[in-house]
């Protein structure tokens, strides 16, 4: 039943219409479907079932990114579980949805900036639709 429970609140999520101008509010429908999603399913990181969806059509990348960026701020624990499976999608970049999710992600990725600049420098030269965003993320982040 607690699979279907979580399932059915995915479903419910990736139907909300969001929109296209991403300097537009978002609609409070978003946000308590995001809630729905984090109780139904029992944890804070929502990445993974988040990312399936997209593979199963249900969701686009842009969508998903959005619902992960709300999601962050709507657990318990203000994205610090998520942020571990988003950091684990960029180092093993082996997945071209999740490695687009984690990139979009609003949060700085990976814990150190030595790391992230080693590995976006990777992931730029082995994955060159993402080379902009990757240098992008390298330059905007200060050296801890």
């Amino acid at each position: 039943m607690a699979g279907q429970a979580w399932q059915a609140a995915l479903a419910r999520l990736c139907a909300v219409a969001l929109p296209e101008d991403e300097s537009a509010d978002l609609p409070d429908e978003v946000f308590d479907a995001v809630d729905d999603l984090i109780e139904a399913y029992g944890a804070d990181d929502i990445a993974e079932i988040v990312a399936r969806a997209v593979h199963a059509g249900q969701a686009t990348v842009g969508q998903a990114t959005t619902l992960l960026n709300v999601a962050a701020w709507s657990g318990a624990d203000n994205g610090a579980s998520m942020k571990l499976t988003l950091d684990d999608w960029v180092r093993r970049a082996d997945d071209t949805v999740r490695l687009s999710m984690a990139l979009h992600h609003e949060v700085y990725l990976l814990p150190t900036a030595a790391e992230m600049t080693a590995v976006l420098t990777d992931v730029a030269a082995r994955f060159p639709e993402h080379r902009a965003i990757c240098q992008d993320r390298i330059a905007g982040r200060r050296g801890d």
